[in-house]
């Protein structure tokens, strides 16, 4: 996880919670009077708030009565399948006419990038009779196959790409069991720096000195909290390798905001229109969510003196 969106949802939670108690009403009304669906009628009924509206920080506490009330054999099984018809993410994924989907969600969305890698930017355009539409992959945190019941739950969405919802990143990675940076709870934990490649400690001097050759700088990532998560988060979405394409930009990036403070002054005495640090980082600092690689173009200005850090 690069970037925080703890409010990503947030235009979208008051029609997402309608939706949701629509859609539970409909499949407990459908529920026979077995002894399975009166247990799942009660394990829905105990659990609906944090269902509907809960934070992020509640879901475990969802998934550990689930394990209380069916364990892990046949009966949770049973109950899972019955869990995926009544939350149907399909149904709510799929392109159509309805008035509430998940383009309708994420076209909703605060951010459009990815909050995993940062690497990719996440729009949405819904479809109607000209386009067909598209937006980014939702991750579910706690997977759906693993926890049905969250399947439709707003704090169980990330919106990602591809690459780190795909089988090469996360997969059928079990967050509950192994635990990883959760984008809309944790705090930023990963950051960046330029430095030497093979350099030590005794290097960092030389390396702020941006003299040497091009090729002996790299991009790297380091956890400044929350390691055993960042860690987690780092190895699965595997940050260190899919960054080093950009120790080139990073380098370039880093000679210009080296001399920024200067370039600046110089620039407001003998230009008649005022330039910022945001001409030079292509947007507004505080505005690094929005775009993808913002966080790491941040990171490297602090490095370099042209923001506070």
């Amino acid at each position: 996880m690069i970037i925080n969106i703890s409010n990503v949802w947030e235009l979208a939670v008051e029609a997402h919670v309608i939706y949701l108690n629509e859609l539970i009403d409909s499949g407990l009304s459908k529920l026979s009077n077995s002894t399975m669906d009166r247990h799942i009628y009660n394990f829905i009924g105990a659990n609906r708030r944090i269902i509907t509206c809960g934070t992020a920080l509640d879901l475990q506490g969802s998934i550990e009565d689930y394990f209380k009330r069916f364990g892990k054999g046949l009966l949770r099984s049973c109950v899972g399948e019955k869990l995926k018809e009544i939350f149907d993410y399909s149904s709510f994924s799929q392109k159509s006419n309805k008035p509430w989907t998940a383009y309708h969600l994420c076209s909703q969305a605060q951010y459009q990038t990815c909050s995993y890698c940062q690497l990719v930017a996440t729009g949405t355009c819904l479809p109607d009779e000209e386009t067909k539409g598209y937006r980014p992959p939702i991750d579910h945190y706690y997977g759906k196959a693993d926890y049905p019941f969250l399947a439709l739950t707003l704090s169980n969405f990330i919106p990602c790409c591809e690459k780190c919802n795909g089988s090469q990143m996360k997969g059928v990675i079990d967050f509950s069991a192994i635990p990883h940076l959760n984008p809309l709870v944790d705090v930023e934990s990963i950051a960046f720096a330029l430095t030497l490649v093979n350099g030590d400690h005794s290097s960092i001097a030389e390396a702020v000195t941006l003299n040497m050759p091009k090729n002996n700088y790299h991009l790297k990532l380091y956890i400044k909290t929350n390691q055993q998560k960042a860690q987690a988060s780092m190895e699965t979405f595997q940050l260190q390798s899919r960054y080093q394409h950009y120790s080139g930009p990073a380098y370039h990036l880093a000679k210009v905001m080296r001399g920024v403070s200067a370039r600046l002054s110089m620039q407001q005495e003998s230009l008649d229109f005022d330039t910022s640090i945001e001409d030079y980082l292509e947007f507004p600092p505080q505005d690094y969510k929005t775009v993808p690689y913002g966080k790491v173009r941040v990171c490297i200005a602090e490095q370099f003196g042209a923001l506070p850090v």
